[in-house]
């Protein structure tokens, strides 16, 4: 099936302050905590992957309209490289996965546009988060249509993790082995996890310190001990 026809839209498809189109706005303090948080928790989960974790960079789908700027895009293959500009063929793949977090000034018409738009470019997961509501949902084309459902729970193959709910808010599962909000601090758990590392260390050096003390208490007193073995025996002896 082709692409859909490509409504008329500005020739950035984003928020950008006057002059500046080709640079994203994040719109509020969660936006951009939600961006940070989605980019290193990625980042963390396709390490070994070869994959390019980026986002808020421009990305021009393969339908000739505007540049878009996906809050978090994946792109296979291409770990260590660097794009101001990231346009399907001319770069590289499509995106593997493009994630929107909704802002403030986005319309409903406006956000269904954007996803339609890398669906048809061949990106393979498309991900809408509202971050004031809490909420998930992935946006998919069946004949044609677009079609949305909520994906809590859902594993994602191509960011490796999944979303939950943790006391009633949205959070990635699970980097590091935990459960990550926006709020939370993962590298604070970090700093936690080698001091407590740091600690055992600590209680295992001196134990060992207490084994060679222990030890050298005990050859000492092996050495009395032979030692007054001989001079039992020389006594024991006759005079001759």
């Amino acid at each position: 099936m082709p692409p859909s026809p490509v409504p008329q839209v500005p020739r950035v498809d984003y928020r950008h302050l006057p002059g500046q189109e080709d640079n994203p706005l994040m719109e509020s303090t969660l936006h951009a905590m939600w961006c940070a948080l989605l980019i290193q928790s990625v980042r963390h989960t396709l390490a070994d992957a070869g994959a390019l974790v980026t986002g808020n960079t421009p990305f021009a789908p393969a339908d000739g309209g505007p540049h878009t700027a996906p809050d978090l895009m994946v792109l296979p293959g291409l770990a260590g490289r660097q794009f101001g500009r990231y346009e399907v063929g001319r770069d590289g793949p499509p995106p593997s996965v493009c994630i929107e977090v909704l802002s403030p000034s986005n319309s409903d018409a406006a956000i269904k546009r954007r996803l339609r738009r890398w669906l048809d470019s061949g990106v393979g997961e498309v991900y809408l988060i509202d971050p004031e509501r809490d909420t998930l949902h992935r946006f998919v084309l069946v004949e044609g249509d677009l079609h949305r459902r909520e994906a809590l729970g859902d594993y994602s193959p191509g960011l490796n993790l999944s979303f939950g709910l943790v006391d009633r808010e949205l959070a990635l599962c699970c980097p590091g082995g935990r459960a990550v909000r926006p709020n939370d601090d993962p590298f604070g758990w970090l700093l936690d996890e080698q001091r407590r590392a740091d600690e055992a260390n600590t209680r295992a050096d001196e134990a060992n310190t207490r084994a060679d003390e222990a030890n050298t208490r005990a050859d000492e007193a092996n050495t009395r001990a032979t030692a007054l073995e001989a001079e039992l025996r020389r006594l024991a002896q006759p005079d001759t």
